[in-house]
């Protein structure tokens, strides 16, 4: 008799946690990332960002080299959004320093106008234009925690440039375009949201020296133009790591 009461209870406590069980095995699993995450590899991806600059224009007499009395006294600052792609590889070194080497390539939107003084009216003006960027740089990262890495960069940069010189009264013009080389240092931070998929936020400043050539749209005398140009952008991205 005791063996069957003790054999029926057994099956009772079966069947009351059966539903339990059951309950138990349609509860979706919550995904936890790993608490590591290998930053050595190569990544591609794209970012979209805003800059603003300086482009500060010195006009000279050709012949002797001193200042005009239209020279600018203020710079025009041309600002606008940029949109490209870039891709990365890192090397994981021992502990939370990473090392890396990035290249981007942007078609940027940046635009700005300013006057001649003492000319007009209407008073002479030039544009400029910056229309697609680029750059190749390093990098030095050290990981704040396994997923997130702050890292400094710098390195080589260039950019598409073109200045536009109008004498109002006629509307004569003259175009001068160049690519300028220069430089560009910055930091940011990457955060890996899987282990492929990696968020980017950067600051940096380039500088792309100075940009010099002649016009006798403003003359006679022949005058000498020289734009220097200098950028603050931040960027957002997000990159695929593919290796």
């Amino acid at each position: 008799m005791a063996n069957r009461l003790t054999k029926s209870s057994v099956a009772a406590a079966v069947l009351a946690a059966a539903p339990l069980c059951a309950q138990a095995a349609d509860m979706p699993l919550k995904a936890q990332p790993p608490a590591t995450f290998n930053w050595g590899g190569c990544s591609l991806g794209g970012s979209v960002g805003y800059a603003w600059g300086r482009d500060f224009d010195t006009e000279t007499v050709t012949v002797t080299g001193l200042l005009t009395g239209t020279s600018p006294t203020d710079s025009a600052n041309p600002n606008g959004a940029k949109l490209g792609g870039y891709l990365g590889c890192n090397w994981q070194l021992g502990g939370p320093w990473v090392i890396g080497a990035d290249g981007d390539l942007e078609w940027a939107n940046l635009r700005a106008t300013t006057t001649f003084p003492n000319t007009g009216p209407p008073s002479d003006f030039y544009d400029t234009h910056i229309d697609n960027q680029s750059s190749i740089r390093g990098r030095l990262g050290f990981t704040l925690e396994p997923r997130l890495l702050l890292y400094a960069t710098g390195g080589v940069a260039f950019a598409a440039i073109k200045e536009h010189d109008v004498l109002a009264a006629t509307g004569a013009f003259t175009d001068n375009s160049t690519t300028r080389t220069g430089w560009t240092l910055g930091a940011g931070l990457e955060y890996a949201l899987t282990d492929r998929w990696i968020g980017r936020f950067e600051y940096r400043y380039a500088n792309f020296g100075t940009f010099t050539y002649n016009t006798a749209v403003f003359g006679p005398p022949l005058l000498t133009e020289s734009h220097k140009t200098t950028e603050n952008a931040f960027r957002g991205g997000l990159a695929y790591k593919f290796w």
